[in-house]
């Protein structure tokens, strides 16, 4: 496991990554990796020193497979309870079919096999984000509605540190450090909004789904993204 903020750490689960966020009212789990991840999950809690048990709270930031993938495991293991947006909730559940990628609207023939793959288990929700309400969330973590990537995707500011902004797949760092949308991204209005909203939050840190965090000055990172797309 990988220390990228105090307290703050980030769990390589093969091509994704999970983060665990360790404070004084216990651990939050953001996101959970693919299927069957639940034993690397908790051997990384092990490796400093916490536990399933002292989980309060599983965050989602969308509904994809790798990251709600050992979603079912962790609650059975932790009884925390699980929170996602509205918009994305009913997939995490497994009540509707979970959304396609963006980039699969480059290459939609793709479209029925990606439908076909195998899926994650359906979780229950306790908890719907919607930024600007209050949740059952740990104090110094807050809800950014980034859609685009899913029509409910949501990042995590947490308010610690300098700041630390869990983006989730709304973004992804380059391995010079800059920030592009991503080969599995498109751009949308609605998508670039998100980036422009992104921009618009203090952080020194921000941790992706799928690239290395960036450990400083995260934010004038993504603030110079989005000026090149003026």
């Amino acid at each position: 496991m990988e220390t990228v903020a105090p307290g703050v750490y980030r769990i390589r689960l093969g091509y994704v990554s999970a983060y665990v966020v360790d404070g004084d009212e216990g651990v939050t789990l953001v996101d959970t990796g693919l299927p069957k991840k639940e034993g690397a999950i908790l051997g990384a809690l092990s490796s400093v020193g916490r536990s399933a048990s002292e989980i309060t709270a599983i965050v989602i930031t969308h509904a994809h497979v790798d990251h709600v993938g050992s979603a079912a495991a962790m609650k059975r293991e932790s009884g925390a309870s699980l929170f996602a947006s509205a918009v994305d909730a009913p997939a995490v559940r497994g009540e509707v079919a979970k959304p396609l990628p963006p980039f699969l609207d480059r290459v939609p023939f793709l479209k029925p096999v990606v439908r076909r793959l195998p899926d994650a288990a359906g979780v229950a929700v306790e908890g719907h984000l919607v930024e600007g309400a209050a949740a059952a969330l740990p104090g110094d973590l807050r809800v950014v509605e980034t859609p685009g990537h899913t029509p409910g995707h949501l990042s995590y500011h947490l308010d610690r540190d300098g700041g630390v902004l869990f983006v989730g797949d709304a973004a992804i760092r380059t391995r010079r450090g800059d920030i592009k949308r991503g080969w599995m991204n498109r751009s949308t209005p609605q998508f670039d909004d998100s980036l422009r909203h992104i921009a618009e939050f203090d952080f020194e840190v921000a941790c992706f789904g799928h690239a290395a965090p960036i450990a400083s000055a995260a934010s004038a990172a993504f603030r110079r993204f989005v000026a090149s797309m003026s």
